[in-house]
């Protein structure tokens, strides 16, 4: 094959001949400037250029401590958008940032904060730098995605429209990119860009948690709270309107509380995202931890072995201790746990 700098590693299906079309199909794709986003986007500032640059490097690290291939997402594929813009594009699908894995290209709604456009683009670059394959239905001219980090479509009928196909791992894979987006969240807050707004949201957490523990609440669910907390609008000015109130510490943690629960009311707040996937992900990996025999310490261990699969592409070891573990067609029910009805992808 011709050189490619697109983001597939491997096209499956028809001749050598046919995947060299296919593969320049795919170049054609990336290259090209995006015309879904026109008219939603906005300049890129000095900050947001930035933020990207050190988002980016984390991310790369991630991807090569579990064995990815670290791939380069060009400046002009990363595409900043008005707010709104995504539930524009996707008719309501999906809100905040978008992943469009064919020609490598994302988008990423920015607001006020800082912070919360950084943990974005680090879970759409995710999403873009987990391993990529393609196949080829009828024809060389008919390519169609065919893996997504873990994710896999079903090609067992070729008259499926593309992007009509079942997602087997559909939401594991989100899970597996949310859950690294989370830890990520860790590294970013120690960045000096976004140092300001992460150490307001801390201490805004910390005397809100202080609140919980006085009022009786079970340490776990403090520290689910602690660990699914994201973001606050406007933090450092709360701050600062906490600390005029009072100077008593319980009076403090007490206001915090009652703003947060009225900003969660108005959901101005975020929490990390994809709960109910990262949720069903964590009954697998501690399931697996039970039933291991000690094979694994932890639940990060076994995360570690499903991250691996995702950015290497390579199922065989974790299929192989799935099997082992829970039982022969245990990776197979599992692919049908975790798998959805796609809508097409844009």
């Amino acid at each position: 094959m011709k050189e490619k700098t697109h983001s597939f590693e491997r096209i499956i299906n028809g001749s050598e001949e046919d995947k060299q079309v296919a593969s320049d199909t795919l170049q054609e794709i990336y290259d090209s400037k995006s015309g879904s986003f026109e008219g939603y986007e906005l300049e890129k500032t000095p900050e947001d250029l930035e933020t990207i640059r050190i988002v980016e490097s984390l991310v790369d690290k991630k991807v090569s401590e579990c064995g990815g291939k670290v791939k380069s997402v060009p400046i002009d594929h990363i595409f900043i958008l008005k707010l709104g813009s995504i539930q524009k594009i996707t008719n309501g699908r999906l809100v905040g940032g978008i992943h469009q894995p064919m020609g490598s290209k994302i988008g990423v709604e920015r607001g006020e904060s800082q912070l919360l456009f950084a943990s974005s683009i680090a879970h759409e670059l995710f999403h873009s730098k987990s391993y990529k394959a393609a196949r080829i239905g009828k024809s060389a001219d008919d390519i169609r995605l065919y893996r997504s980090g873990i994710q896999m479509y079903d090609m067992k009928n070729p008259d499926d429209k593309y992007g009509e196909e079942k997602s087997y791992f559909g939401e594991m894979e989100e899970a597996i990119v949310a859950e690294c987006t989370r830890k990520l969240l860790n590294e970013l807050s120690k960045e000096y860009i976004l140092k300001e707004e992460t150490e307001a949201v801390n201490i805004l957490t910390g005397w809100m948690t202080g609140y919980y523990r006085h009022m009786g609440i079970p340490e776990d669910q403090i520290n689910m709270f602690e660990m699914e907390l994201k973001y606050i609008p406007n933090a450092q000015s709360r701050v600062k309107q906490v600390i005029a109130f009072s100077d008593d510490e319980k009076k403090r943690q007490a206001y915090a509380a009652g703003m947060f629960e009225a900003l969660y009311k108005q959901k101005r707040v975020e929490m990390v995202e994809r709960y109910r996937e990262r949720t069903k992900l964590y009954k697998i990996l501690d399931k697996l931890l039970v039933d291991s025999g000690g094979m694994f310490k932890n639940r990060e261990e076994i995360f570690n072995v499903f991250a691996k699969a995702n950015f290497t592409g390579n199922y065989l070891p974790l299929a192989r201790i799935i099997e082992k573990i829970l039982g022969k067609g245990s990776f197979r029910k599992l692919a049908e746990e975790f798998s959805e009805q796609v809508e097409k992808i844009i």
